[in-house]
């Protein structure tokens, strides 16, 4: 009778196929969460095809919903520990294994948690005990949530929003506006809508600098809410993005989250905890894809032999593992600091930018990749999850996650991340690697962005000091270095403030290091064989080298500027060749 491998730390960062019907390690470590395994039973019986003629008829789906609410799935992951009425905790590692898994079966059903959570959190992240408490009883009991922050003629500008609440009597206000591009505007039980509090002082040209507020509103107790549209988009088509407007609608000042800077707080509190998480939908999308694309090339047979023999198309899926894994290593790696953070160490408003900007895009580069083995067959809208997966993967950075709006922030970074050390501050624990147990972080629910430059940051070549002996880690360190000098070189600070097109591009640059340094650093906690480490520091040392001739590419950049930056622009070491090294 043969014995079974142990299951390796490691194992969770390869590309994971998710089945209860055969064992396969990684996919374990996830199962053995009865919520993830209760949402991976639904899928499977559902199938493919249903899930195709839903997304095809662009089919709103009850009965996952019915699912959810009867199972408490929800409520099992989101349910944070001070209000939680069945002794749950917000969890962040089975959050994150769960929405990757969900993105894997379905990005159309995943999202609708996704709001939920935005909705959710911009509530607990108020000043408002009594709503917290019936948000949370509203979720154990099954609902949903949304969160109205954008409007269609302003969308990002938040401070151009329209939508407008006003004092009428002693303790009352009424509402009115309309929110564009909001999740769940059909169905959910609560919705957090970010408004203007408008009172004499702010009237005419002055009503911009109205108060911000967040306030509660429960559609279904509510005569003023109506005119609800689902908006039609690319992909994620059965899920229900929409429009809806308030008119005249009385609400009560007990039914505010929380007003002026604790209105902005918690907005981008949020936005900053949510959509970080849509890099794991991102990770389990594409693994479904990878999953997909790797039968079908094993069965498909030309000339002779299956596909994935031809040396091309062996090469091409390598580099779509070697990016995938990389996602995982900097996404779970970023999940610690997470996990770790606190007012004296925010460390991860770098990381979640990054996350956001990043490993997104990666995913957009993984379909690309698989897209190019499967050919023709990656468009078949029948049977396949991989049709499904084009569409769905790009909307994680083009519509959730606004890259540039993130790169801008990465760029902000720049001065504390490499000039002002911290030496105080201690690597955290691996989550994956079982370094720490996965508990609930009390401080995600009261954080404040506060200022950027109080952000500490160790000396970030630690990272890499037990991966050196690999060219392609040196390589890329010396990348980082030559961007160091670079930056400090160049009027950094004022640039941020006055170029927008090169915070841009100065972000790309920061965000590819930190997404070095993660990645080494988790590639270092969990034991990551060296040929996949430097097959993927391959990936990033000629990405950086791209990166870098866009940054000289941009206007008005001075000669000695662009001298600098081609220090930056390396040639990977590929098999035994010699590693090409940066000019000098």
């Amino acid at each position: 009778m043969g014995t079974t491998a142990p299951i390796s730390r490691r194992d969770v960062i390869s590309p994971v196929d998710f089945s209860t019907a055969h064992s396969q390690g990684a996919s374990d470590i996830y199962l053995c969460d009865p919520a993830t395994r209760k949402l991976v039973e639904f899928f499977e019986r559902k199938g493919i095809l249903a899930i195709k003629q839903e997304d095809q008829r662009e089919q709103w789906y009850d009965d996952w919903l019915k699912y959810q609410s009867e199972h408490e799935l929800y409520a099992s992951v989101l349910s944070p520990k001070q209000f939680s009425r069945a002794g749950r905790e917000f969890d962040l590692l089975r959050y994150a294994r769960f929405m990757e898994v969900f993105a894997y079966f379905s990005p159309s059903h995943a999202y609708s948690m996704q709001v939920t959570f935005l909705g959710l959190f911009s509530i607990l992240m108020g000043s408002n005990d009594a709503i917290k408490k019936e948000a949370v009883a509203t979720l154990e009991a099954g609902g949903l949530f949304a969160f109205a922050v954008s409007e269609k003629s302003h969308g990002s500008d938040l401070l151009g929003n329209e939508f407008a609440v006003r004092a009428v009597g002693s303790g009352q206000l009424i509402a009115n506006g309309s929110k564009y591009y909001i999740g769940n505007a059909n169905c959910a039980a609560m919705i957090s809508i970010l408004a203007k509090k408008l009172d004499p002082r702010f009237e005419g040209n002055r009503a911009k600098r109205a108060p911000l507020v967040l306030f509660a509103l429960r559609p279904k107790r509510s005569s003023g809410f109506g005119n609800v549209n689902k908006i039609r988009t690319l992909g994620v088509r059965a899920g229900f993005v929409g429009e809806f407007d308030v008119k005249d609608q009385e609400l009560p000042e007990s039914d505010l989250l929380c007003e002026s800077r604790g209105a902005w707080d918690a907005v981008l509190g949020t936005v900053t905890l949510g959509k970080f998480f849509l890099g794991f939908g991102s990770i389990g999308i594409c693994e479904h894809a990878f999953k997909e694309a790797s039968d079908h090339l094993k069965q498909r047979i030309l000339y002779g032999k299956p596909v994935i023999e031809m040396p091309h198309i062996s090469a091409t899926m390598a580099q779509a593992c070697a990016r995938l894994t990389a996602m995982k290593l900097y996404a779970y790696r970023a999940l610690d600091y997470v996990h770790s953070a606190s007012e004296k160490d925010r460390r991860y408003l770098l990381y979640c930018a990054v996350q956001k900007a990043k490993v997104s895009t990666e995913g957009v580069k993984v379909m690309a990749l698989l897209s190019e083995c499967v050919g023709a067959k990656g468009f078949e809208a029948a049977d396949t999850y991989f049709e499904m997966a084009l569409r769905d993967v790009q909307l994680v950075p083009g519509l959730e996650s606004s890259v540039h709006i993130n790169l801008g922030m990465a760029a902000q970074f720049i001065p504390r991340y490499f000039d002002r050390f911290d030496s105080s501050l201690a690597e955290p624990k691996s989550l994956c690697g079982e370094e720490i147990p996965s508990n609930e972080n009390p401080y995600l629910m009261e954080a404040r962005m506060g200022t950027i430059n109080a952000v500490g940051f160790p000396p970030y070549l630690n990272a890499y000091k037990t991966l050196m002996d690999l060219p392609n880690v040196r390589l890329f360190v010396r990348q980082a270095e030559a961007f160091h000098v670079f930056a400090k070189s160049s009027g950094l600070e004022h640039r941020l403030a006055s170029d927008a097109q090169i915070s841009v591009a100065l972000g790309q640059c920061m965000a590819m290091i930190a997404y070095g340094q993660l990645i080494a650093e988790n590639a270092t906690h969990l034991g990551v064989p060296p040929e996949m480490v430097s097959t993927i520091f391959r990936l990033l040392v000629a990405d950086m080298s791209e990166i870098a001739i866009r940054l000289a590419s941009v206007p008005d950049l001075e000669a000695p500027m662009r001298a600098l930056i081609r220090r930056m622009i390396c040639i990977p070491k590929t098999g035994d060749s010699p590693g090409v090294e940066a000019d000098e």
